[in-house]
């Protein structure tokens, strides 16, 4: 840590630990946001354009303040690393990567009921 000559940390070196670690939430979200995307396209459950707009934007809000703050990696990993010990999860250098690198996800077309106008079809065949 930076000091001043009197022994005091210097305070935009404080400033700028403190805006490492705001952006700590903020790379949790997008994690987590990614990681249910992530689960239900394996799982081939329904992605819809809520859950790609929200990943998206938070994915955006997160590079921005990522560029803002001039923070590298190892920065965000070392703060989450004294915020949550030694046993890190990781989920700000993921959270990082997807602010960095944002995945393009496709929403999962809606089941429009094509099987009842099939029924339907059938019926009216008969």
């Amino acid at each position: 840590m930076n000091t001043t000559e009197t022994g005091e940390q210097d305070p935009k070196a404080v400033a700028h630990q403190q805006d490492v670690a705001g952006l700590l939430p903020v790379l949790a979200q997008l994690d987590s946001t990614a990681s249910e995307l992530e689960q239900k396209s394996a799982a081939g459950k329904q992605v819809t354009a809520a859950d790609v707009s929200a990943y998206e934007h938070q994915a955006a809000h997160a590079r921005h303040l990522v560029h803002v703050a001039g923070v590298t990696g190892q920065e965000v990993a070392d703060a989450e690393k004294e915020h949550r010990g030694d046993g890190s999860t990781g989920f700000a250098a993921r959270g990082l990567e997807h602010a960095t690198h944002t995945r393009s996800y496709t929403p999962t077309p809606a089941d429009s009921g094509s099987k009842d106008r099939d029924r339907n079809d059938e019926e009216i065949d008969l």
